[in-house]
């Protein structure tokens, strides 16, 4: 039986319909959602930035997601489900792994790859995603447009 979900967020269409369907889901087995989102910058970025740039780029993150964060849930709650929010500064795919471990979560939901395949081999980006369905102990749920 399910009883706790980790939606991983990060305000994407993906992401969205991923809180969406967890929300049903929650519903429907009496379940807590728990929203998690990494304001950590890429390491392509913090190549690039020093030190006061990357503390100043996290927080503005930090304040975006606080918004998206308590509209997310805000969603949940007008479905009567127990919502929880947390955002974190860690590389999101093990933020995620962690999270969901130290907290016994039932089922990660999440959007599938947000960058596209040129993006991904000229940037070197990796799918969070893809890390989470290799590392996780627990069912994953991944969306698609």
């Amino acid at each position: 039986m399910l009883k706790r979900i980790l939606v991983a967020y990060d305000s994407g269409k993906k992401a969205r319909k991923a809180l969406e369907i967890a929300t049903e889901i929650a519903n429907n087995c009496h379940a807590e959602i728990f929203v998690i989102t990494s304001v950590k910058m890429p390491s392509m970025v913090a190549s690039f930035a020093d030190r006061d740039m990357l503390k100043d780029l996290e927080d503005k993150s930090c304040e975006y997601f606080k918004e998206e964060l308590a509209e997310a849930a805000e969603k949940v709650k007008a479905q009567g489900v127990p919502v929880q929010t947390l955002i974190v500064k860690d590389s999101p795919g093990p933020a995620i792994i962690s999270f969901a471990e130290k907290e016994k979560i039932d089922l990660i939901a999440m959007g599938s790859r947000n960058r596209g395949i040129l993006e991904g081999l000229m940037l070197g980006l990796g799918s969070v995603s893809n890390y989470v369905t290799q590392n996780a102990r627990c069912p994953v749920l991944i969306t698609k447009d």
